[in-house]
């Protein structure tokens, strides 16, 4: 234990007990992903690999996802949004690298962050899918684009919304930068949760129409 975790110690996240984030009790209830789904239908599929009669144009070619959206990861996540415990992400960051050897992706591909639009972004004042990405190529040696994608529209909240409602929300709120390169480019998508993949899909549309080779979704945890 370091000095500042002695001044400020860790509490469990989902229990409250002191010494870290998420003790080891409530770390063996988290609810792992051990079978891949396809991002279309979230049915069981090889490799995260989209079926292909789910398979869409422009829509996501995989998803790549650590656990289920429950429990103490879900605590975590939303200790990091609401409550700017951004270090909780190293734990997230855990999570995923653990969990990627089950998925069949793309091998040469550069990784980008689902972007916050600029108004929530100064609020909060940091972008958890922008750590996220950053550190999971710093750590595997991949590539990071960083404001490729910009979020051109400041949506509401998706939480509550249903599937439709999602898709109405997010419609059109992406663009690229400008001299973005895409074409013939492998990407994968990094945000925090995959609910119905409204916001992913979008984003991937955009990079489709532009000439992307393929485009993958990566979250945290699967709702």
């Amino acid at each position: 234990m370091d000095f500042l975790d002695f001044i400020f110690p860790k509490t469990c996240v989902s229990c409250g007990r002191i010494g870290a984030y998420i003790c080891k009790s409530c770390f063996s209830k988290i609810e792992f992903v051990e079978n891949p789904v396809c991002p279309e239908c979230q049915r069981q599929a090889i490799g995260g690999k989209t079926h292909s009669g789910c398979q869409k144009r422009y829509g996501l070619d995989g998803l790549i996802v650590a656990t289920k959206y429950k429990g103490p990861v879900k605590a975590a996540i939303q200790k990091i949004k609401y409550r700017f415990a951004w270090d909780l992400h190293k734990i997230l960051l855990d999570l995923i690298a653990d969990s990627l050897w089950r998925f069949d992706f793309p091998k040469d591909v550069i990784l980008l962050a689902i972007p916050l639009h600029a108004r929530r972004e100064n609020w909060r004042g940091f972008n958890q899918a922008e750590i996220l990405a950053k550190d999971l190529a710093r750590r595997f040696g991949e590539k990071y684009q960083s404001r490729l994608l910009i979020r051109t529209a400041d949506t509401k909240t998706q939480v509550g919304l249903s599937r439709e409602k999602r898709k109405a929300n997010i419609r059109g709120a992406f663009n690229l930068s400008q001299n973005s390169k895409v074409k013939g480019q492998n990407f994968i998508l990094v945000d925090d949760v995959f609910t119905t993949g409204a916001t992913m899909k979008e984003a991937a549309k955009v990079l489709k129409h532009a000439g992307a080779k393929s485009v993958w979704a990566l979250a945290v945890a699967l709702d």
